[in-house]
């Protein structure tokens, strides 16, 4: 028994008549009359004698009608109360995002619909609480990279879009020999920094390079250690968009493709029962075009999205 059926069955008793009731609920009156009947066959009974276009309940409605009341008034109630809640200002579309990604691509990709006047609430959080928070339905769009688990793809509570990243090395500027991409064997020798040892992201490259002397738990700042300490920081795309942007005229950093490890995944993920709008649509969009944008980077030089964000510090 759903709802809408014990909405249909409470307006009919009230009124007496298929027709008043559905001009109540905003209906058609087949709709109605159509959804009285499917009542009657989940609860396999007859609720109503049909006779010449006028219907009179029966002795099972009468029954049915009094256990449904208390439920009606009670929804009803709620309603009412929610209703007066107009003055609480709850941020209209919220955003939860990994630190690395709620640096600078997030709020930069929004900003043009922030500044029309929309409200939105911006926060950051590890990728398990991500999932948790998404699979709780508490946010309209979340985008985390893997963490220390994949993140399911095939959930029955959200949709996720995974954006494949590109690895790069960031260091001072003429640090690392020679220019374009550089390989896994190009960085031995030298301090490198990675993520924590539990993330995902890390595995091939601490494979292959060994642990490091200092390891982070986000991109942005190691990515600014390594490069005043002339280290060299594993990062991938967004962090030198992020470093570009952030540390323009202050740190004077080398951006190279690293050629021969697999790219980051991050997840770009929207719950399936949270009511959506167009502004959360235009969100969404902002931030899949720019994660698309990432996933193009060409493979030598630097990287498409340094000079997009440069442009835009200088705007």
């Amino acid at each position: 028994m759903k709802y809408h059926q014990i909405e249909a069955f409470y307006q009919v008793m009230l009124t007496g008549s298929m027709s008043k009731a559905a001009k109540n609920l905003g209906r058609t009156q087949p709709a109605v009359s159509m959804t009285i009947s499917t009542l009657e066959d989940q609860l396999t009974t007859v609720l109503f004698d049909r006779h010449a276009g006028r219907i009179t309940p029966r002795a099972e409605a009468d029954v049915l009608f009094e256990q449904i009341s208390p439920l009606v008034a009670q929804i009803n109630d709620i309603r009412h109360r929610f209703g007066q809640l107009t003055s609480i200002e709850v941020p209209r579309i919220s955003i939860i995002s990994s630190s690395n990604t709620g640096n600078y691509l997030v709020p930069s990709a929004i900003a043009g619909i922030a500044s029309q006047g929309q409200q939105l609430r911006l926060m950051t959080a590890t990728s398990a609480a991500i999932v948790s928070e998404m699979e709780n339905q508490r946010h309209d769009i979340a985008l985390t990279d893997e963490g220390k688990s994949e993140v399911l793809t095939n959930s029955s509570l959200f949709e996720a879009e995974v954006f494949e990243i590109p690895v790069y090395s960031i260091c001072q500027k003429g640090l690392v020999a020679g220019q374009g991409a550089v390989s896994i064997e190009t960085l031995k020798g030298f301090d490198v920094s990675t993520l924590y040892e539990e993330n995902r992201a890390t595995h091939q490259i601490r494979a292959q390079l060994g642990p490091p002397r200092v390891e982070f738990s986000s991109f942005f700042p190691m990515a600014c250690f390594s490069v005043m300490n002339r280290g060299v920081a594993v990062v991938d795309s967004i962090t030198c968009s992020t470093m570009q942007a952030l540390t323009s005229g202050v740190l004077d950093a080398d951006y190279r493709r690293i050629s021969d490890v697999q790219p980051s995944r991050y997840y770009l993920i929207r719950p399936r029962y949270r009511p959506r709008s167009k502004v959360a649509d235009q969100c969404y969009e902002a931030l899949r075009k720019v994660l698309r944008s990432h996933q193009a980077d060409e493979v030598n030089g630097t990287p498409a999205s340094v000079s997009r964000a440069g442009q835009q510090c200088r705007r």
